[in-house]
């Protein structure tokens, strides 16, 4: 027996979600910023997009032409894929509320599976239920058999492996990539090959099955707090359970954050992660230790801001004061202080970054961008200049960020944003840690999926008009597309 998570993780990680309007500045507003189909050189099928019978998850059947006089937004995913396809399931849902009224109107959503096997009408909707997700997710049942969907796929140029053995067993391929995606613990051998195409092998410088984390390590705390989730018998629930990891997390990797200063400036941590050392002061305006270390701030502002970010951050209450955003602008104005002081609006990160006192200090080493920006060093109370240069020049260094802590650090950053539910991250965490309390599946059930990354747009007479390959996307790379068709 083997866990359900670590063989579906794999199917998808290697895609980052990326894809920002930002990198269509400057492209034509008049022209699609997918592939448009009237190219000859685009990856479309030739020809109207072709008919097809499937059930929804209401066990209906849905066939292409009752959307006549619509557009179409078409995808494909599939329920056990445990990244991916619930952030594109997250981004369509972003695009059916920008659209507005035009959605269900003028503009209808399919996502079709790709695992009809697992999926069936019933887990289908399920998936939509957790996504609040309103539109047909497309399967086949005793009605319409498999081969339905497989002729489908073929007319959509979709294609699909469900093959057990791919990659040794340990592994899958996907569209884009060259060789295998190996299951963690696994790595691709390219010289060793079986019927012409490469697999994966052991890993030796990853024990998946043998995993032991030092006592004090943030692995090991995180493993006693499901050790105390597990004891709780349901008091703690997964959202409690999460909320506590993150802040685990928080401590020793650096929380991301996006905050405006006091002239509502925007600021985000990998701004200022990625420069490398991030000093941060939370203070409170009625705080007579944060006053009196103006002139100490100062100083060491005017010599270390060229290889130390200072950042002050407030917005906390002191006893049944609270600091609010016309506060800190006047505590600014009144200290003539020149570094980003930043509001938290929310109250949040100090917690997060555990601390409970005015000032406390938190100093971060490394690059948020690639989910490790550190703590390195920690302080509390008024400090010095020559406490404060010490602060930045005798840190810790940054420790080797394991294999199992990387992959709980990709994932959490889809947790934070909602693609990932509180129930699923604890049980990637716990795969990843092979934390040993997570319930068993039959091989039988167990199997990769590798499939072709395509959402197509098909226009109010039938025709494909637009093609997005892979995850370089948002809704409002849709949005834009859509709109020109509407």
């Amino acid at each position: 027996m083997i866990n359900k998570a670590a063989l579906t993780f794999v199917i998808t990680i290697l895609f980052a979600f990326t894809g920002c309007i930002d990198n269509l500045k400057g492209s034509d507003p008049n022209a699609f910023w997918g592939d448009d189909c009237s190219d000859e050189s685009s990856d479309c099928p030739e020809g109207p997009a072709p008919a097809f019978v499937l059930v929804d998850q209401n066990n209906t059947a849905v066939n292409l032409s009752q959307f006549e006089g619509k557009i179409v937004v078409m995808t494909f995913v599939f329920t056990n894929c445990p990244d991916i396809c619930p952030a594109v399931t997250y981004q369509m849902k972003k695009l059916s509320e920008e659209l507005g009224d035009a959605y269900e109107e003028s503009v209808v959503f399919l996502s079709v599976t790709v695992d009809p096997k697992r999926d069936t009408p019933e887990e289908l909707a399920a998936f939509a239920s957790s996504y609040n997700a309103n539109w047909q997710f497309l399967t086949v049942n005793s009605t319409f058999p498999d081969n339905h969907m497989d002729a489908m796929w073929s007319d959509y140029n979709v294609q699909v492996l469900v093959e057990p053995d791919a990659c040794s067993g340990y592994g899958h391929y996907m569209e884009g990539y060259d060789g295998c995606h190996c299951n963690p613990g696994y790595m691709q051998d390219s010289n060793d090959t079986t019927f012409g195409m490469d697999v994966c092998i052991s890993d030796p410088n990853y024990e998946f099955t043998d995993l032991v984390f030092d006592e004090g390590s943030i692995e090991f705390q995180i493993m006693s707090a499901l050790d105390l989730r597990a004891a709780s018998n349901g008091i703690i629930t997964d959202e409690n359970a999460m909320l506590g990891i993150e802040t685990l997390i928080s401590q020793t990797f650096g929380s991301q954050w996006n905050l405006n200063d006091v002239e509502g400036n925007e600021h985000k941590s990998k701004d200022y992660y990625k420069q490398n050392l991030t000093l941060i002061e939370f203070f409170h305006t009625d705080c007579v230790h944060c006053q009196n270390q103006i002139p100490a701030l100062k100083e060491f502002y005017s010599n270390y801001s060229s290889e130390v970010n200072l950042l002050s951050i407030g917005g906390y209450s002191m006893g049944s004061n609270g600091d609010n955003l016309t506060k800190l602008q006047d505590f600014v104005s009144e200290h003539n202080t020149t570094w980003p002081y930043l509001y938290d609006d929310e109250y949040s990160l100090i917690q997060a970054f555990g601390h409970n006192s005015y000032p406390s200090w938190t100093l971060l080493a490394g690059d948020m961008e690639e989910g490790k920006a550190q703590v390195v060093a920690k302080a509390s109370g008024s400090q010095t200049y020559d406490q404060l240069v010490e602060l930045v020049t005798n840190f810790t260094e940054p420790m080797n960020v394991s294999i199992p802590m990387t992959q709980i650090l990709d994932n959490l950053t889809h947790w934070e944003k909602g693609h990932i539910s509180n129930e699923t991250m604890i049980e990637y965490i716990s795969t990843f840690l092979n934390y040993g309390s997570l319930e068993t599946v039959d091989d039988s059930e167990v199997y990769g999926v590798s499939h072709s990354a395509r959402l197509y747009i098909i226009d109010q007479e039938g025709n494909f008009r637009v093609l997005w390959r892979g995850y370089e996307w948002t809704y409002a790379s849709l949005y834009h597309d859509v709109v020109l068709l509407l």
